[in-house]
């Protein structure tokens, strides 16, 4: 340092003595021995006045110091602020030139991963053209054809590989479920007029066996009715004949009893006629329950072989399809099927 330091000379100091390298230390280690080398004495008055002068002057070094450390501090930050100032300038101006000379490269990826996108998205949407959840009909097989067709003529690029072997896979595809398609519909056609054919068939034929079964049971209700009645109607008269021969003397009163007879004999008879009608209504009802029973379990079978014809029709169908998908035609298809079927093919069997 350049000069003593002291109380009357400190408010002299500069910035640059006082904060350089050691230099505060240096200011207050001095300080510090001037003022603790100071004769103080507390005794009398002079002596107080004189210690609270060498307080005072203390504080106002302590003042001064701190006022220029302050002032430090602000030309520091000052210089801090143009600092940061031209910091974000030079980031943003070099961060934009960095960006507008990437640009071209940035939009360049761009458009090549749109590119790219398109021709796998294309490809996907192809895949799924054949992705079926279950047996398709014609409309919706025609439908996906329809929409194959809008790739026929798509330039591929370097996807040219997959992309034509995509739409060649899809297309055969779904020409393979459109004739499937096709052949479930005309087979299941047949099925149902054939099916009309024999249901109207077994109608008439049991409407025709009901007609003669219940003639037949009418006619020989009415041929036991009058047998009966004829019966009795002789045992009747026969004992009235018998009673009159063996009364005859007494006349009037065998009359009486010949009226009463004959009047029970009528009675007896309607009372057969109107029981065998009963018992000739109840054999005709209890007959046309037991068809109408019979023919209830006769829909009933049909409707269950109905039902294990198009199970199996089914999973032919899916069997068939599966084949065509490993290039068997739908005839040779249908030839392992039924090789399979009837157990001509060992250790292989298809499980309905």
């Amino acid at each position: 340092m350049t000069k003593e330091i002291t109380l009357d000379v400190i408010e002299t100091l500069t910035p640059a003595v006082v904060f350089a390298d050691g230099g505060v230390e240096d200011v207050i280690s001095k300080l510090e021995a001037q003022v603790r080398a100071i004769p103080l004495d507390a005794t009398t008055e002079k002596g107080r006045k004189h210690i609270k002068s060498v307080a005072y002057q203390v504080s106002r070094s302590k003042t001064a110091l701190d006022d220029m450390s302050k002032k430090v501090q602000e030309e520091a930050r000052a210089i801090v602020d143009l600092v940061n100032a031209d910091r974000r300038t030079v980031n943003a101006r070099l961060d934009a030139l960095r960006d507008e000379v990437k640009a071209p490269v940035v939009a360049f990826e761009a458009r090549e991963s749109a590119r790219i996108e398109a021709h796998q998205t294309a490809i996907r949407e192809i895949e799924y053209l054949v992705q079926f959840e279950c047996e398709p009909d014609e409309a919706l097989v025609s439908d996906r054809l329809g929409a194959l067709t809008a790739y026929k003529e798509r330039d591929w690029q370097e996807f040219s590989g997959r992309g034509t072997q995509a739409y060649g896979d899809a297309e055969r595809s779904l020409n393979a479920h459109a004739i499937a398609a096709k052949v479930r519909r005309e087979e299941r056609e047949e099925s149902e007029r054939q099916a009309a054919i024999n249901a109207e068939l077994e109608r008439q034929r049991q409407e025709e066996a009901r007609k003669e079964r219940e003639a037949e049971i009418a006619r020989k209700a009415a041929d036991d009715a009058r047998v009966e009645a004829e019966r009795r109607a002789k045992a009747e008269q026969s004992r009235i004949e018998a009673e009159k021969r063996a009364a005859e003397e007494r006349a009037a009163q065998a009359e009486r009893e010949k009226v009463e007879a004959a009047k029970r004999a009528e009675e007896a008879r309607i009372a057969a006629e109107a029981k065998a009608e009963r018992d000739r209504l109840a054999a005709v009802e209890a007959e046309r329950k037991r068809i109408e029973d019979e023919k209830r379990r006769e829909q009933q079978e049909a409707e269950r072989r109905a039902k294990d014809r198009t199970h199996k029709a089914k999973i032919n169908s899916g069997v068939l399809a599966a084949l065509s998908t490993i290039g068997l035609s739908d005839e040779l298809g249908k030839a392992v099927i039924t090789a399979i079927v009837q157990g001509k093919i060992p250790n292989v069997t298809i499980n309905y």
